[in-house]
């Protein structure tokens, strides 16, 4: 998905559906972006949101996952604004930039809120 102001592109998301099982699903996030100068105007926050409504509509996504490099604190800021915790560090996750460490960080979605049975 991308976003425009005018006809300038200043933001976009791209996910991938990973099947689980036959009934079950995890979205990763492979990229998100703003560009600077349009942070902090609720581009973000809406993209999140439509990406957050999709996954609760789908009762088979459980989980969204995605890696933020260690240094990035306004992502990690912004994922744990959205419920994301991290669950591990990965130690030379990335080739070719610095710090090559990141976090995965995860959001697990209430199967209560999908309408499944949590037994």
């Amino acid at each position: 998905m991308t976003v425009y102001y005018g006809d300038i592109c200043v933001g976009s998301i791209a996910c991938r559906v990973e099947r689980v099982s036959a009934t079950t699903v995890k979205l990763y996030i492979m990229t998100f972006g703003i560009l600077a100068p349009y942070r902090r105007l609720g581009i973000g926050a809406k993209l999140m949101g439509h990406i957050l409504d999709v996954c609760h509509k789908n009762a088979t996504v459980l989980e969204i996952y995605l890696h933020v490099q260690t240094n990035n604190e306004e992502a990690l800021a912004f994922y744990r604004n959205f419920g994301f915790e991290v669950r591990e560090k990965i130690e030379n996750y990335y080739t070719d930039i610095e710090p090559p460490d990141c976090y995965l960080l995860v959001k697990e979605l209430s199967r209560i809120l999908k309408g499944r049975n949590t037994t």
